[in-house]
């Protein structure tokens, strides 16, 4: 699968499944939708796009660099469906009727809450199994269709965006994020430079104080990484210090 593409988430007589739901307008296939005869290991061995999903002898879905979640039993490859990222295999049964989201696994982060999230802006894999392919009574494979497809920013920053310069000692910056954002810095924590940084977040604000004047030889100093994620998706900023 495509690396961050760079590789480049419902009303109506309820059809509700796990998180999905949906109706007629809803299932409709996305205008760049791909159909594809997916064959198993044993008959040609078909990938699904350009990632390393194929369907093993046993008829489940099989990667090694993805993870994939099986979202159930659903109407069709354009229910509106959030990605969701807490029940996640690389060996996945291959069932009819069922919509999966496939996920690259280096788009993919652990949190301290142990909370997964996929990063927004990186691109993932919806696909609909639409029906077994069967040769002489022995089924070979199987009809997909299959979409890739953007998640959702929920309000967090664009990846990459800066932050703020900090300098000396007082300086400070502040970002809005939603309220239930969870903000991973990553050098600082239990670093040596944890001491550097007042850190806090409240009522969907997170403020950063620098404590310390900037030193290029044993720091603070350089462009830091903070991940936050809300829900299932996370966004990376930086934030410069003495740069």
């Amino acid at each position: 699968m495509k690396r961050k593409i760079q590789l480049g988430a419902l009303l109506l007589p309820l059809c509700v499944f796990n998180f999905v739901s949906c109706s007629d307008d809803d299932a409709k296939d996305p205008s760049d939708t791909i159909t594809l005869n997916m064959m198993n290991e044993e008959n040609g061995k078909t990938h699904l796009g350009v990632s390393d999903v194929f369907i093993n002898k046993s008829y489940n879905f099989k990667t090694t660099s993805c993870y994939i979640m099986d979202a159930g039993n659903v109407s069709g490859l354009g229910v509106k469906a959030e990605p969701k990222v807490d029940n996640l295999g690389q060996e996945v049964a291959v069932s009819p009727g069922h919509l999966y989201q496939i996920f690259d696994g280096e788009t993919l982060r652990v949190f301290p809450s142990g909370k997964k999230a996929v990063q927004i802006e990186a691109a993932y894999y919806k696909a609909y199994v639409v029906s077994p392919i069967v040769n002489d009574e022995v089924t070979t494979g199987a009809v997909l269709k299959y979409v890739l497809t953007y998640p959702e920013a929920k309000g967090l920053p664009e990846v990459g965006t800066i932050i703020g310069t900090l300098d000396e000692a007082g300086d400070n910056t502040e970002i809005e994020l939603p309220k239930d954002a969870e903000c991973y810095f990553v050098e600082h924590k239990g670093s040596e430079e944890e001491n550097s940084f007042d850190i806090q977040f409240e009522n969907g604000k997170l403020k950063i104080a620098l404590l310390e004047t900037t030193n290029r030889t044993y720091g603070p100093y350089g462009t830091y990484n903070i991940y936050i994620r809300s829900g299932d998706v996370f966004t990376v900023v930086k934030l410069n210090i003495g740069i």
